[in-house]
C-alpha cells in the first residue's frame, strides 16, 4: 500500500466516522447525551468555582492572621 492510498483510506474512515457522529448526536439518544454531558459539565465547573472561592477565603483569613502575629510580634 503507498502513502496516497494510506491517506485516502484514513480520509475516508474519518468521513465515515464523523457521519456516524453527526448521526449519533442528531438522535434522542444522542441529544440526551449531549444535555447530560452539559449538565455534568456546567455542575463541575460550579464545584471548581466553589473551590477557588473557599481557597481565596481561607488563604485571606491565613494572609490576616500572619499580618496579626507580625505586628504583635513587633510590639
Amino acid at each position: 500500500m503507498n502513502d496516497k492510498t494510506k491517506i485516502m483510506g484514513a480520509l475516508v474512515l474519518g468521513a465515515i466516522a464523523g457521519v456516524a457522529i453527526v448521526k449519533l448526536l442528531e438522535s434522542d439518544k444522542g441529544k440526551e447525551f449531549v444535555e447530560s454531558a452539559k449538565e455534568k459539565a456546567q455542575s463541575t465547573a460550579d464545584d471548581i468555582k466553589a473551590k477557588i472561592h473557599q481557597l481565596e477565603t481561607e488563604l485571606s483569613e491565613l494572609l490576616q492572621m500572619q499580618k496579626e502575629y507580625n505586628s504583635g510580634n513587633q510590639a
